[in-house]
């Protein structure tokens, strides 16, 4: 017996450049953590990778690499989501709409045990959305305040001391926020969490099966079976399909 061919397609999460943006993102990141905590605990016990080479600057060095390569990152992504119609498609994506809180609501009610189903979810999830704009708020405040720690010499030419002081503390409670965040929320969603245990496999082969996309973008996926539009091949982008969805719409309102 044939197999249905709609049930052998794959949807398209995340494109080989978005893939490469977000290990880029987990290396640098890491590294930041590991050697600024090295930085501000250094006789700790796990900082000894950095005391074998006898050099307490290996570290700041280090810190400043990937500090580099976060930034340019960072600026990167900022022209990709403007710049490029990909992005573009992630950018409005990514925007919040009164959806996402009613689909919060609809969780927290279902966690209760009010409701006796979860909610059907979109291209993106509130909680994926809740931590894309966490990274963004965190990355500019991190930023901001390392800039100002950086270029110390230049920060004081323009800056009293108790500036760089508290932009000091920012930092430091900010990587831990960060890295908590990591470690206990982010992990949980593409690592614990029983719905995609023992990993969300997007970010490695850049595809969801039609299962996975029925347990996680339910909502997506019917949106895709009512467009009418039915796409060559065996990967399907989602984006893609919404907005051609979205443009055969106004041409129809024009038409009339």
């Amino acid at each position: 017996m044939a197999m249905d061919k709609t049930h052998s397609r794959l949807y398209l999460r995340w494109t080989v450049g978005e893939r490469i943006q977000h290990w880029l993102l987990v290396v640098s990141f890491f590294m930041l953590v590991i050697t600024g905590f090295a930085l501000k605990y250094p006789e700790s016990w796990w900082t000894w990778p950095f005391t074998i080479t006898g050099s307490f600057d290996l570290r700041g060095l280090l810190h400043r690499i990937a500090a580099t390569v976060y930034i340019a990152l960072a600026v990167y992504h900022v022209a990709y989501l403007l710049l490029t119609p990909r992005g573009r498609k992630q950018w409005q994506a990514l925007k919040w709409r009164l959806q996402d809180f009613r689909d919060l609501k609809h969780q927290i009610l279902y966690n209760l045990g009010k409701l006796s189903r979860p909610p059907r979810y979109g291209h993106y999830t509130y909680w994926e959305k809740m931590e894309y704009w966490a990274l963004v708020w965190g990355t500019v405040i991190m930023v901001m305040t390392g800039l100002l720690l950086w270029f110390e010499n230049l920060s004081l030419r323009f800056l009293p001391l108790w500036v760089l002081d508290v932009a000091t503390v920012i930092h430091y409670y900010e990587a831990i926020l960060a890295t908590a965040a990591i470690f206990v929320w982010h992990f949980y969603f593409v690592i614990f969490d029983p719905l995609v245990y023992p990993l969300n496999p997007s970010m490695i082969s850049g595809t969801l099966t039609e299962d996975a996309m029925q347990e996680e973008h339910a909502q997506e996926l019917e949106m895709l079976s009512q467009s009418g539009i039915n796409p060559a091949g065996d990967i399907i982008d989602p984006l893609s399909v919404a907005a051609d969805s979205e443009s055969d719409e106004k041409s129809e309102t024009l038409a009339v």
